[in-house]
């Protein structure tokens, strides 16, 4: 008997995934509960176990984008079983064409019913190769028969090509060839999610950017004051609590920037939801602080160290990056001046902050040397217009320039 292992529904909006890695071999003896490989969605990666013992039979290669509900992987529950099933499918190579002819049989063993998707090649000199182990001989000059093959049933793969060059073909037979060749990068998972959103964000909305540079200054001691009594404040403030802050407060006095827009009706809430933008290595993840409005400046210090540290890691849970009502993205830490943030849809604004920088400036009409930053609002001009804008921009420099306002 065999069975069947499905690419598994990670939360009920997920309809694909894709295959990160997989933890074991080709052929390898697996146990009920083993984690046999590792797959993304559109929001997190998880691990994925056997379903039961037996010897495994790998049908979705790493890169692959697979729907919810198909196979990627069979179990065998003998060694006998497992080598029908790899055996079932062959394409013949025909050495004296181009054409690949490909001979289909159905599986015996009943429990299955499928056709394998199991593929070897097969050419004269009888030596059996994947495709990839067949391309790579091929542009190397390399007589594949002379390859001994370790896959299944001594299938030749592509670590086997690789190890008869280095171990036998001298460097000079490849004066010709790059050594290195061009990384293709799968846009797959987490990844391509990013990039639909984006891209679909910004066909959707009238987008539009705005800026005003502040005086950091006095929000820059009030952030040195606060460290020096993290023992008794329980933890450190940093300066992106403090303009989260300011951000939360601003919502408060606009509707209209804390508001969702769906094409046909505007929803203003009473409560601010603030989602903030985290840079990852596996992409952007936007976790979302709710009732950040009723929260203490220590409180939301707190929920958006722990959302930080858990969106890097990919451990953010089903739902916390959801329901948001208005974006930060804080780009203080690179040298980043300017940018135009992507509004988060259904949003109607993302407010974003830039490094702060010393220069020189006038006040009261004498030239002093100030801590200068750019905060910029990326908002939809089909809900408020510069009128608005520049109102939002006005009481964010307000928050900021004046430090003590943010703890009213």
């Amino acid at each position: 008997m065999s069975f069947e292992l499905v690419m598994p529904r990670a939360g009920l909006t997920m309809v694909e995934g894709s295959i990160v890695s997989w933890k074991v071999e080709e052929g390898a003896q697996v146990k009920k509960g083993n984690h046999v490989l590792e797959i993304e969605n559109e929001k997190t990666t998880m691990d994925v176990e056997s379903i039961e013992d037996g010897f495994l039979h790998i049908t979705a290669q790493v890169g692959e984008v697979i729907a919810v509900g198909k196979r990627i992987a069979i179990i065998a529950e003998t060694k006998e079983e497992y080598d029908k099933i790899v055996s079932s499918v062959e394409i013949v190579d025909n050495s004296e064409t181009s054409d690949v002819k490909v001979e289909t049989t159905i599986d015996k063993l009943g429990a299955t019913g499928k056709i394998s998707e199991s593929v070897t090649i097969s050419n004269n000199g009888r030596a059996k190769a994947t495709g990839l182990a067949k391309k790579i001989a091929k542009e190397s000059g390399i007589d594949i028969t002379q390859i001994k093959g370790t896959g299944p049933n001594g299938r030749i793969v592509s670590k086997d090509v690789n190890e008869f060059i280095n171990n036998n073909v001298p460097v000079s037979q490849f004066t010709n060839i790059p050594l290195e060749k061009p990384e293709v990068i799968p846009w797959i998972g987490i990844k391509r999610t990013i990039a639909n959103t984006m891209y679909e964000s910004l066909q959707s909305m009238a987008q539009t950017t705005a800026t005003v540079e502040v005086d950091v200054t006095r929000i820059l001691e009030m952030r040195e004051n606060l460290v020096a009594k993290q023992e008794f404040l329980g933890c450190k403030i940093t300066m992106n609590d403090l303009l989260s802050m300011a951000v939360v407060k601003t919502a408060l006095k606009h509707p209209l920037a804390n508001a969702t827009f769906d094409g046909n009706a505007v929803t203003t809430y009473p409560y601010v939801n603030i989602s903030v933008a985290v840079g990852a290595e596996h992409g952007l993840m936007v976790p979302v602080v709710k009732y950040a409005d009723k929260m203490t400046l220590t409180q939301l210090s707190n929920r958006i160290k722990d959302f930080a540290v858990r969106a890097k890691e990919g451990r953010l849970q089903s739902g916390e990056q959801s329901e948001g009502t208005i974006t930060i993205t804080n780009v203080g830490m690179f040298p980043i001046d300017h940018a135009t943030p992507v509004i988060n849809p259904p949003q109607t604004t993302i407010v974003g902050f830039g490094r702060s920088v010393k220069k020189m400036v006038v006040i009261d009409d004498a030239p002093c040397i100030r801590s200068m930053m750019n905060v910029f609002v990326t908002y939809d001009h089909r809900v408020y217009d510069g009128l608005g804008v520049g109102r939002i921009l006005a009481d964010v420099k307000e928050y900021i320039e004046n430090p003590e306002l943010i703890m009213a």
